[in-house]
């Protein structure tokens, strides 16, 4: 996802594990269904207890985020420190560096491939 949307909360299920229940272990979740101003229906799932801490209901207008989470629109959402990982540019750089060749090496088989056929 590459930029959050708006969406009004429009219906929002339990998850349904059936005669089994729900997995030890497992947060409570919930299918939330949205809706923009231009009609597009959305769909994800979420913790129920997260709904509740950021106070999010059927008929809120709500932020479809770039995580893929929901948030009231004007919130800021703070990632937890313990959350947050350190990055090795440099390690980092010489993965993208082996991904990049990979990817020319890949390109290379299917061209020769290509013109042989």
């Amino acid at each position: 996802m590459s930029e959050e949307h708006i969406y009004k909360i429009i219906r929002i299920d339990e998850e349904d594990f059936g005669c089994e229940g729900r997995p030890e272990g497992q947060a409570p979740m919930v299918r939330v269904v949205m809706e923009s101003d231009t009609g597009e229906t959305a769909v994800v799932m979420m913790e129920d207890a997260l709904m509740y801490a950021r106070k999010l209901d059927v008929g809120v207008v709500a932020v479809l985020g770039m995580d893929g989470m929901l948030h009231q629109p004007g919130t800021e959402l703070e990632i937890p420190e313990s959350e947050v990982l350190p990055v090795n540019i440099e390690k980092q750089a010489e993965w993208m560096e082996n991904y990049w060749d990979a990817l020319e090496e890949l390109d290379d088989q299917w061209q020769s491939q290509k013109i042989r056929n």
